[in-house]
């Protein structure tokens, strides 16, 4: 057994520096035409997001809609538009679909940009080089994350707002070689903007990044001045990006942050309390801020356990839905990352038993550092999300940490680096080929990037459009005639609730300019869309004093992959379009005096079935009449009473009628019930307890 001495690796070959300011353009360039390409391979995507509120978003950033509109695409309506500007300006300038996907993946190609100054930060040797095995590694290995895949090219912001808080991650790595202050005061900054931009970048991103602020100083008085210097800019950057839109919400509702934390503002306009749910009218600010820590929680996601928390990365090898995003995305970086230190010790004791020179690796300070940052960040990502679409950077940072701690591990035994590297890559490589989807609704490269046919009427006639599906269809209001409005009816409100005050206003300001909007479910097999029945979706409006006059419909389509079921036959017609039903709203009977009794007894019942089980359903929504049903919507579950008398619930993840009895009408009429409830592996579960 020989004596351990360190030794300095040569430079050559796999570990020659290839990093250097002349070769960064070639490399920019190099990852910008994968990302272009992958683009035009994987197609064009029209999610459910991008018709419910993207376009919208965008339009409603530079055109005043606040007094215009209500909840025209949900909660989203009011969240900070800017992120979603540039799809609408390209949208607005005519430029084709093509043109729009290739402008996105060129900016979403800075993320792996990022990603290469990462790992070439905490990889630095002391001659100033990088391996090339850790900096192409890292780039790779994130490209081939199928999450990112799936939004390469796309109208999603998860990736431009992230590639700014990756970018203030690497602004703090490199702040560890020159101990810059103006790197942690651009790190501030860039994750402000990202925070300001995506409220999950503050959680997911900004945060994390304190383990990196405090270990790029040396000394407790310089990490007070990093801290606080990274906090203000952090905060300014936030507050210059977020001040004009929560100006104008401000002006609008009294509340700069609408409909988030009305409980502490308390804002004067009526409308404000549409969204306040069960809140309490005078909740504490602390109160109020675990609420919106709460409101920000999905469900779908989330471990419902320690264990489930800690098997997440395994169960991400599965290939299966709904694990760690709506799609199926296998990904074993992350399984990876926890076998990592026990590859380490194996590593360690092959050295010693062989007697080895240990080889000299990187400063290891930004690597550790930023390890903890990740850490911190899965946490918080499993106690609030477990979406994977927002956790974009630091996916990136694992695949950093993956390749740099395997090159680091393996440092001196070039043959089994090879080999590790090989086996990270080939599985995660086989999982993204064989495991993963990534288009939502996919479609071909042509056209304008909204192909709607809108009759000529309605581009040249305004009127208040009333949406009657969860998924607004926002997206054709730029379209659709100057002075057009959309309004969301359909999310449980009562003509009775001062929180409507606003929207009666609207609607009897536009009284003889009411249509509504409703997504044609069902198309003959030549093609042709078949008219959904009244009867299943009236009642929102006879709720109001209103009814459809089918006398004078329209219908508006659009290229997409329509969520219908086509009829028995040959399938002759085109099976692309999405059909859009829409007819007049005029005044019309109410609800009768028998629904209004029947009301309240199912309100009574789902009441106690709330009360019965408050982990999944959050107290008092509106009931809601749906054909012969009385229903309760929440985030992913439903609750319903049927006309024969039956209670119900449903998880709507898994669809496909999978629903549970939870006891009979009376009973419940009688005496609250007893339920036992819990969630594994995402999905809801309520049994009726009959002891």
């Amino acid at each position: 057994m020989t004596s351990s001495t360190t030794v300095e690796p040569r430079l050559g070959g796999a570990e020659a520096d290839h990093s250097s300011f002349r070769t960064r353009p070639a490399v920019y360039g190099a990852l910008t035409l994968l990302s272009i390409a992958w683009t035009l391979f994987a197609g064009k995507d029209v999610p459910w997001d991008a018709l419910h509120y993207h376009l919208y978003a965008g339009f409603s950033a530079v055109n005043e809609r606040l007094a215009v509109d209500f909840f025209p695409a949900g909660p989203q309506t009011y969240l900070n538009p800017y992120a979603h500007l540039p799809l609408y300006l390209m949208v607005h300038a005519g430029w084709s679909s093509l043109a729009i996907g290739i402008t996105f993946a060129c900016i979403h190609s800075v993320m792996l940009w990022m990603t290469y100054e990462l790992a070439y930060a905490v990889s630095r040797r002391s001659d100033g080089t990088a391996p090339i095995a850790v900096t192409w590694g890292a780039v790779m290995l994130a490209l081939i994350n199928p999450v990112l895949l799936q939004e390469m090219g796309s109208s999603f912001t998860d990736v431009t707002t992230g590639t700014l808080a990756l970018g203030g991650f690497v602004a703090l790595a490199n702040a560890f070689n020159g101990r810059s202050l103006r790197l942690v005061t651009l790190a501030g900054a860039l994750l402000g903007a990202a925070a300001a931009l995506k409220l999950s970048n503050a959680f997911l991103g900004l945060i994390p990044a304190v383990p990196l602020v405090l270990g790029c100083v040396a000394t407790v008085r310089s990490r007070i001045h990093a801290v606080l210097l990274f906090a203000l800019c952090a905060a300014g950057a936030a507050l210059a990006i977020s001040a004009p839109w929560a100006w104008r919400l401000e002006q609008a509702f009294g509340n700069p942050f609408f409909p988030m934390l009305n409980e502490v503002f308390q804002s004067p306009d009526p409308a404000a309390s549409a969204m306040r749910g069960a809140t309490a009218p005078h909740a504490s600010a602390v109160e109020a801020a675990w609420q919106l820590f709460n409101g920000m929680r999905d469900p779908r996601f989330l471990p419902s356990s320690l264990v489930e928390a800690l098997a997440r990365p395994f169960e991400m090898l599965r290939p299966r839905r709904l694990i760690h995003t709506e799609t199926m995305a296998a990904d074993a970086r992350y399984a990876g990352l926890l076998l990592l230190p026990v590859l380490a010790l194996a590593a360690l004791a092959w050295r010693r038993w062989r007697g080895a020179s240990r080889v000299a690796t990187p400063h290891g300070r930004a690597f550790a550092c930023l390890a903890a940052a990740f850490l911190m960040g899965c946490v918080i990502w499993l106690a609030i999300s477990g979406n994977s679409r927002y956790f974009l950077p630091m996916a990136c940072i694992a695949a950093v940490l993956l390749v740099a701690g395997v090159h680091r591990v393996f440092a001196g035994m070039p043959h089994a680096l090879a080999y590790a590297l090989a086996l990270v890559f080939g599985i995660q490589g086989l999982l993204v080929w064989q495991a993963a989807e990534f288009r939502w609704g996919v479609q071909p490269w042509s056209g304008e990037w909204v192909q709607a046919s809108i009759p000529p009427r309605l581009q040249n006639e305004p009127y208040l459009y009333l949406p009657m599906d969860p998924q607004s269809q926002s997206f054709l209001l730029p379209s659709l005639a100057p002075g057009s409005a959309f309004m969301d009816i359909n999310a449980g409100l009562t003509p009775q609730g001062l929180e409507n005050q606003r929207a009666l206003s609207l609607m009897d300001t536009n009284h003889s300019r009411l249509r509504m909007l409703k997504l044609v479910k069902a198309i003959e097999s030549d093609g042709r869309p078949v008219p959904p029945a009244i009867s299943t979706f009236d009642y929102p409006l006879r709720r109001f004093g209103l009814r459809v006059d089918t006398s004078d419909c329209e219908y508006i389509s659009y290229k997409g992959s329509p969520d219908v079921v086509g009829r028995p036959g040959p399938q002759s017609g085109p099976r692309d379009q999405v059909y859009l039903y829409t007819c007049p709203v005029v005044p019309g009977p109410g609800l009768t005096e028998a629904e209004r009794e029947r009301k309240v007894v199912t309100d009574l019942v789902l009441d106690r079935v709330e009360d019965a089980c408050p982990a999944l359903f959050p107290s008092r929504r509106a009931s809601l009449r749906s054909g012969a049903i009385w229903r309760r919507n929440y985030s992913d579950v439903v609750t319903w009473v049927n006309d024969e008398g039956f209670v119900r619930f449903a998880d709507l993840i898994r669809g496909g009628g999978d629903f549970v009895a939870i006891g009979r009408e009376e009973d419940w009429i009688k005496s609250p019930q007893k339920l036992t409830c819990w969630r594994k592996e995402g999905l809801a579960h309520v049994q009726l307890d009959n002891r």
